[in-house]
């Protein structure tokens, strides 16, 4: 084994061009440091390569393993050399163990950098597919739960890769599965949002419904009556749509409600439906006013500011004022009806 390594220190030697007598000739007065120097050298390439195999125990990197085998084997040919009295290529074979081992110990630290990395991906990941869980509960969306039956598989798989150290394919896993999420959850709170701004504007649109009903009733008009028809339809059109989750037309369905109803609230309050309607609360005023005591002085009070009402209400409609006529009337109905509230309730 000696004589094999002095034929492979004599032919590298040979190739540099520099063989020990010329190193003892430019170091011949002071060999002796040269030596201790070229110790301490060795020394803290055995040192390194200590880190190294630290590095490589802990990230077990195969990029790092390859680096740190080279770093061995080129310091054991070193110490040989310098064993040998071969202090020059002592010297470059040592220098060239300690630049694998360098290279193993970033190796090692770039693995385990990406271990954090993919570690924090795969958490991530994993806080996003309980969010979507909880958004997808009681929801029938098949298309929704296709994508987050593929995000939560492709999460499973990347962990699986993460487990064995193959850092490349479980950050791509992890990386699809975190955009089919995202993108899962946007539409998923989009939904939340347009159900929500749905059934705020929904209650509105029901309650207008309401308020135009009776007015359509009150002006006797069978155009009012028809479009609030029209619109109660498109009303509930928009809930069967929202129910189904398309609510963007379902708003729409709303927005066509509302239109319509307004429609049917201009048909009352223009002339003929304020006509109907003073008609209607003049010959219910005149009822009453010939069903109440002559002694009954609240109630004559009430019939008395109803009926002041109405003359003021048949004036604006003479002078074409439909605005004061539609108050004057809604003026008169408000007294009226506490008339008829006071008298229900047992007037003496």
């Amino acid at each position: 084994m000696r004589k094999t390594f002095k034929i492979f220190v004599i032919a590298v030697v040979w190739t540099l061009a520099a063989s020990v007598p010329i190193l003892a000739q430019g170091y011949q007065g002071d060999r002796s440091s040269l030596i201790d120097a070229l110790r301490t050298e060795l020394e803290r390439t055995d040192q390194l390569i200590d880190r190294a195999k630290d590095a490589v125990r802990t990230s077990h990197a195969p990029v790092a393993q390859l680096n740190l085998k080279a770093a061995v084997d080129l310091q054991s040919k070193a110490w040989r050399a310098f064993d040998n009295d071969y202090p020059r290529l002592a010297h470059r074979l040592t220098m060239q163990a300690r630049d694998k081992a360098k290279r193993a110990i970033a190796a090692g630290r770039m693995i385990e950098q990406s271990e954090h990395v993919v570690l924090n991906k795969l958490e991530r990941v994993n806080e996003m597919l309980e969010r979507a869980r909880e958004l997808l509960a009681g929801r029938a969306d098949a298309g929704y739960q296709a994508i987050f039956r593929s995000a939560q598989d492709s999460h499973s798989k990347a962990w699986e890769f993460y487990r064995s150290r193959q850092y490349r394919p479980a950050i791509k896993l992890a990386d699809q599965a975190e955009k089919a999420l995202r993108k899962l959850l946007r539409n998923i709170e989009g939904d939340v949002r347009g159900q929500m701004t749905f059934d705020r504007r929904s209650e509105a649109a029901e309650q207008l419904l309401q308020r135009t009903r009776t007015l359509a009733a009150d002006c006797a008009s069978a155009h009012a009556s028809e479009l609030v028809d029209q619109a109660t339809t498109a009303w509930r059109r928009g809930r069967e749509l929202a129910d189904s989750g398309n609510y963007q037309a379902a708003l729409r369905a709303l927005h066509q409600a509302r239109k319509l109803a307004n429609q049917a609230t201009r048909e009352c309050r223009g002339e003929d439906g304020l006509r109907h309607r003073f008609e209607r609360i003049k010959n219910e005023a005149d009822r009453l006013d010939e069903a109440i005591a002559p002694s009954d002085g609240q109630a004559r009070r009430f019939i008395r500011q109803t009926q002041e009402q109405l003359e003021l209400a048949e004036e604006a409609l003479d002078k074409g004022r439909t605005e004061s006529a539609a108050a004057a009337l809604k003026a008169a109905e408000l007294t009226m009806n506490q008339l008829k509230r006071y008298l229900d309730a047992g007037a003496p």
